[in-house]
């Protein structure tokens, strides 16, 4: 009997068990105070009446558990030659709905079929006209009675608060077990009464499914529904199994999905004290997790629990699971791992909980689309709410930092910007090299830097954006630690005294590396960003030359719903005009709204300033012309002198048609009218297709280093522009023109 789980059965519910041996059953003795003794020996047996009598001392109502719809449930032991076993004895009552049909359904199931996650029977009793299930005894009741004390019984006993993670854990528990009923069978099996009062909680409160007096097998792998009388509870009814009479295992997902929204919300799914719009727990729930406003709807109980990662999982697979058409719900294959992908996640900030929630104590997580730059105090301290930022982050002391940087040693800086210095750093732990961007002190809106780096991090992971590994904030000092990139900022390679200046090919898989980033910050399923600081210093190499983007200091959160109407926000206050010369967006500067196409413009920018190798304003500039290099390059163009502008080392080593169709790309990008810009996919699309371009184009020079008939020795004829041609909204010509018209000629030496 070592195999069975020993637990309590609460009011309500009725329970199934788990596996035993395989040998018959004896009469053993009495027990007069707590109930007769059962000697086991054997798999599901078939008690006879006497034996279940003497182990209930004769159906003693001081042995009663708990009275449900099926009738008493008594305390009894069973023994297995050593110990006594608590066990569940449920008593048909004659005047009960539920008969028969539904009892010997229970015994040929889980005298079958052996699951951790589901209830498992010891034996059956019919006799005399009496029907009684031997279950395991379960030891700390039912999912309903920690959720909401569902009876007078249950509001008597003491009952542990559920946290976020155990609540995590059981709906996994429970997921599991009905995808075993669904797939890890020979016949797939269809509960028909998932709700909370049938998920029982032992001691170490593992989930176990119950009462499977209802369960349908499906027979036939080509059939998906079986046609039956609905039987189910009110509150979990599948609204197609109530309209048809045709029940599948979406119906299981659909009540599931029931639980999963009483598991968030702390209450049944039916409570008539509520006010109408109320009462429904379905109806109630899905507007506001359809509107992102979950707090809400959340139990206030786990109020500084929850994480945005795991909240945002669990309350989107609810609302899937609660579909009103079956095809568009999960399977409980899909349910298993988005509350594994859910669990993970809060794992990760548990792990991290013991230090930064004493550094961002107060702080309460950013749900999707509110603007996190609103709910940091001006005194860089806390707001009102709860819960330390999420994030798998390692807290370096002060101390650990100043070793790592040689108490910032000028010569391990790297680069230096207008709020930050970042340093080369080798940390003590693990001997890891770093970079340590220190913030400088007294800069305004600082900490709100410093927190919207964090949330970004914290909610995107991609293979070309730089990792956060840790954070320091201490004696005034705010700190981020990243991952070292080996070749320093793109900036320093165009703009530096490199002796080796970048390769076209390798420009172009760095433009490549920083298009899939961007393309990524728009579209993450967790949260849509708008990078607004985009430029070289923050395009990072690594060791293998891979691009990877940094700084998200002023990235702006943009609903996916937003991204083209745009979110007003003042980032030219928060970054500071001269910080975003030459590649702030036009259209921002008339509306000051961000769009998923203010970024694409500042891509377009790092596109002309990668072929030139030239900053985009020149402030003290003698010459006018060439103050701005976008005025600078479009002018150079339709003069046909373009070789003037770009990179003189890399003339003669583009292919033409990649020069002409790169050009294209940077100009379609740095269009006035925000709608008219191409997407980050488009753009992604068009350079990698250019990339193949320059590839094939090189590999013909190598096979011919003699024949230098198709190596340009000029760009200058390479593109033409005519008349109309305007970019950023302004025409290089004498007549103005909204209207843009590019015309390449094929390229001729």
């Amino acid at each position: 009997m070592d195999e069975i789980s020993h637990a309590l059965l609460y009011p309500n519910h009725f329970d199934k068990a788990e596996a035993s041996s395989n040998t018959p059953i004896s009469f053993e003795k009495e027990n007069p105070i707590d109930g007769g003794v059962i000697q086991v020996r054997g798999s599901c047996h078939c008690f006879s009446l006497h034996e279940v009598q003497i182990a209930t001392n004769d159906f003693d109502d001081e042995l009663v558990l708990g009275t449900g719809g099926f009738g008493k449930v008594y305390k009894g032991f069973i023994n297995d030659g050593a110990t006594n076993t608590f066990v569940a004895i449920k008593r048909l009552n004659a005047r009960s709905n539920q008969g028969a049909e539904e009892f010997w359904t229970e015994v040929k199931l889980l005298s079958k079929f052996y699951h951790t996650n589901l209830v498992s029977l010891i034996g059956y009793c019919n006799e005399n006209q009496e029907m009684i299930l031997v279950y395991e005894y379960i030891a700390c009741g039912t999912l309903a009675s920690h959720l909401y004390k569902s009876s007078r019984e249950e509001s008597s006993r003491s009952l542990s608060h559920l946290k976020w993670a155990q609540r995590l854990i059981i709906c996994l528990g429970v997921a599991r077990g009905l995808d075993y009923l669904h797939t890890g069978t020979e016949h797939r099996i269809i509960h028909r009464d998932v709700k909370s009062t049938n998920i029982l909680l032992d001691k170490k409160l593992v989930a176990k499914v119950s009462d499977f007096g209802l369960c349908k097998l499906i027979t036939s792998q080509a059939t998906t529904h079986v046609s039956t009388n609905v039987k189910a509870t009110r509150g979990y009814w599948d609204p197609e199994y109530f309209s048809t009479g045709q029940v599948t295992r979406k119906s299981d997902v659909y009540a599931f999905g029931v639980v999963l929204l009483e598991v968030l919300c702390g209450r049944p799914p039916l409570d008539d004290r509520l006010e109408e719009e109320q009462s429904s727990l379905i109806s109630w729930a899905k507007m506001h997790i359809e509107k992102g406003k979950l707090d809400r709807i959340i139990d206030p109980s786990l109020n500084g629990e929850t994480t945005p990662h795991s909240l945002k999982y669990f309350a989107k697979l609810a609302n899937n699971c609660l579909q009103l058409k079956p095809r568009e719900r999960p399977t409980m294959s899909e349910v298993v791992e988005s509350l594994e992908i859910a669990l993970v996640s809060h794992e990760r900030w548990e792990r991290s909980q013991g230090t930064i929630a004493k550094v961002f104590q107060g702080i309460k997580l950013v749900p999707k689309g509110m603007n996190l730059w609103r709910r940091a105090r001006k005194d860089n301290g806390s707001n009102d709410g709860g819960g330390p930022i999420l994030g798998d982050l390692t807290c370096f002391s002060l101390v650990e930092i100043r070793a790592a940087t040689n108490d910032f040693n000028d010569r391990l800086m790297i680069s230096q910007g207008n709020w930050f210095s970042l340093y080369k750093g080798c940390m003590v732990r693990g001997l890891h090299a770093v970079m340590i961007k220190r913030y400088v002190l007294g800069e305004a809106n600082l900490f709100i830097k410093f927190i919207a780096e964090i949330e970004v991090q914290s909610l995107t992971r991609h293979p070309n954006t730089v990792s956060l590994i840790g954070y320091c904030k201490q004696e005034d000092e705010l700190i981020l630690v990243y991952d070292y990139m080996g070749n320093g900022t793109l900036k320093s390679h165009l703009h530096g005294s490199n002796n080796n200046p970048l390769l076209w090919k390798k420009r172009l898989e760095i433009c490549i590396d920083t298009a899939r980033a961007l393309k990524y910050l728009l579209t993450n399923e967790e949260q849509q960003f708008v990078l607004c600081d985009l430029n070289p210093s923050n395009i990072l190499l690594d060791d293998k030359c891979v691009a990877k983007v940094a700084t998200f200091d002023f990235s702006v959160p943009i609903p996916s719903s937003m991204a083209t109407k745009g979110v007003e926000t003042n980032i030219i206050g928060m970054m500071g005009l001269f910080g975003m010369k030459g590649y702030l967006d036009p259209e921002y500067q008339h509306n000051c709204k961000v769009t998923e196409k203010t970024g694409v413009y500042a891509f377009g920018v790092v596109l002309v300033e990668v072929l030139c190798a030239k900053i985009p304003f020149y402030p003290y500039q003698v010459s006018n012309s060439r103050a701005s290099l976008l005025n600078w390059f479009c002018m150079c163009i339709l003069r046909g002198t373009i070789d003037e502008v770009i990179d003189r080392y890399l003339i003669g080593k583009i292919a033409p048609d990649c020069f002409r169709h790169y050009v294209n790309i940077a100009l379609s990008c740095l269009d006035f009218e925000g709608i008219r810009r191409p997407s980050m996919d488009d753009v992604l699309r068009g350079l990698l297709s250019l990339l193949e371009m320059q590839e094939a184009w090189e590999i013909v020079q190598m096979r011919d280093e003699l024949h230098t008939a198709d190596v340009p020795r000029s760009y200058n004829d390479v593109i033409f522009l005519n008349s109309k041609f305007t970019i950023g909204g302004q025409s290089y010509l004498s007549s103005l023109s909204v209207d843009r018209a590019i015309f390449f000629r094929t390229y001729s030496v």
